[in-house]
Parts: structure tokens; C-alpha cells; sequence
């Protein structure tokens, strides 16, 4: 999918920009947004290391996480780039009502590999949303 397909939604211009747009189109329950946001073959690193990959398991995570109401919260601390490529730094905040009716918040630091393809644009190729699990 390139920038113009949508044209009252402007592309990141950075990873910073990504990351917002991404807790963005979560917060309105839009995964289909959030997943043009997304490199076309992604990987996401669960806890225990398992890769979940391609565009339709992680949308089906995500689609999870908004039926059951959690808010995401990303905040991008340290990003660094090296041409087409960039290391996120950060922490990922999940909060909602759970499954028992109480209310939970968790956070974890993670980590984020962002790409920008031929048309300028920053998506995600590689998510560690609870960070790197060990080797």
C-alpha cells in the first residue's frame, strides 16, 4: 500500500510519527489503519520469543486487543537511524479491564525495527513490544 491510498491520513515522516499514529489508529479501534502501518511481511517477538509473523496474525492480535478494550500506550524514547532503517526504544503500556472484571495496567520496555520503503515512507518491519526475551 503506498501514501496515496489514503489521503486524509498522512504517513509517518519518522518513527516517532509512526509510533503515534500507531496508538492512534489502536485508540480508535482502527486495525485496518494500524496495519498499513506495518512493512508487508512483519514479525512480532511474543515474551517467550515465539515469531508471530505476516500482516494477518498480528491483525488478528490487534483485533483481539481492541475487542476487549485495552488502551495502548507507546512512548518512543530513543530511535537510531542508519539510512533506511531504525531501532525504537521505548516502553509499551497496556491498561484495560481484564478478563476478572479489574482493571490492570502493564508496562514493558521494548523495542522496534522500522523501515522505510521506496516511497519514503516509516513502517514497522519488527516489534518487541515486550523486549528482547532471552536467547
Amino acid at each position: 500500500m503506498d501514501a496515496a491510498s489514503l489521503p486524509d491520513e498522512p504517513f509517518p515522516g519518522s518513527p516517532a510519527e509512526l509510533s503515534t499514529a500507531f496508538a492512534e489508529a489502536l485508540a480508535r479501534r482502527d486495525v485496518q489503519r494500524a496495519m498499513e502501518l506495518w512493512v508487508e511481511e512483519p514479525t512480532i517477538l511474543t515474551p517467550s520469543g515465539e515469531e508471530v509473523q505476516g500482516r494477518a496474525a498480528i491483525a488478528a492480535a490487534l483485533e483481539v486487543l481492541v475487542a476487549n478494550g485495552t488502551d495502548v500506550k507507546i512512548e518512543l524514547k530513543r530511535s537510531v537511524t542508519a539510512g533506511d532503517i531504525a531501532l525504537g526504544l521505548g516502553t509499551l503500556t497496556l491498561s484495560g479491564i481484564g478478563a476478572d472484571g479489574e482493571a490492570f495496567s502493564q508496562s514493558s520496555s521494548s523495542a522496534v525495527i522500522y523501515q522505510r520503503g521506496s516511497d519514503g515512507v516509516w513502517r514497522v518491519a519488527i516489534d518487541a513490544p515486550w523486549g528482547l526475551p532471552e536467547p
